[in-house]
């Protein structure tokens, strides 16, 4: 266990406070802090510096830097003790993919000042499956592009995708370096982007062949995402199946609250 002091390198590059933001300064600590823990330049274990230490640094009140500490505190990032060993201790993280847009995992990673990989285990064009083709709405007959790839994040495997898409709408498409973003290789290619989803989230147990490569337990509870994706025009290009690690991962949905309008109440005929 490192016993950090606001003096480490790793500490050093610190946010700009001072700079004119949309963000509050608790919400800038708290990213701050959180793209240390996820890039892995905090090690789990890691006890940071006293709560004073860091605020004096930051030169910001101990209630600011308590809000941070709460932020990434509620996504699992650390872990706070009280007591004569207390103090907040890192925790492993899980990487948190917001699926409110539609932004690709490369993207995402990105956000988070992390290195996005992709193996391809396998790329072809196939007849699909009849889930397939009624998920993409295609006339029988028609064929797909199946891109099979294990996503990593910093060299760890987190993610396995089943990707399948119309191959009449991206002739070629197998052809271009798939451990990128697809997303970039649409609009790039074919100028296309997707504009909507309609996903399905459930747990689902690793398989033999996908945990050998998540590298977890056969049986692994795994996060099975199951999303058809549309353009503006409401035609669906993509279909997938994304198995996240449970231990690794979580998925964030924002959601809003419907403003129907409410049922009018009738009042009471007079007796």
């Amino acid at each position: 266990m490192r016993v950090l002091s606001m003096e480490d390198a790793v500490l050093g590059k610190r946010p700009d406070l001072g700079s004119v933001s949309d963000q509050p300064a608790h919400a800038r600590i708290a990213v701050w802090l959180e793209k240390l823990i996820v890039s892995g330049r905090l090690s789990p274990g890691d006890k940071l510096p006293a709560e004073v230490d860091i605020a004096a640094a930051l030169g910001v009140s101990r209630m600011t830097l308590r809000q941070a500490l709460a932020a990434i505190e509620s996504k699992g990032l650390i872990r706070r003790s009280r007591g004569r060993f207390g103090g907040n201790f890192v925790e492993t993280p899980r990487l948190e993919f917001d699926h409110t847009g539609l932004p690709g995992f490369t993207e995402q990673l990105r956000r988070l000042d992390m290195s996005a990989g992709a193996q391809v285990v396998s790329a072809s064009t196939r007849t699909p499956s009849a889930a397939v083709r009624e998920a993409l709405a295609l006339k029988r007959g028609a064929r797909v592009h199946e891109i099979i790839r294990m996503r990593s994040a910093n060299g760890t495997p987190v993610l396995l995708e089943a990707t399948y898409l119309p191959a009449a709408r991206f002739p070629g498409l197998l052809a271009a370096d798939l451990t990128g973003s697809v997303y970039a290789i649409m609009a790039e290619l074919f100028d296309t982007q997707l504009f909507s989803a309609d996903e399905h989230i459930e747990a689902a147990p690793a398989s033999e062949s996908s945990a050998e490569l998540l590298a977890v337990p056969p049986g692994h509870p795994l996060l099975l995402v199951t999303r058809t994706a549309y353009d503006r025009s409401g035609t669906p290009l993509e279909f997938s199946h994304d198995y996240f690690r449970s231990d690794r991962t979580r998925i964030r949905v924002r959601s809003v609250a419907d403003r129907a309008p409410e049922g009018r109440v009738e009042p009471s005929p007079a007796s």
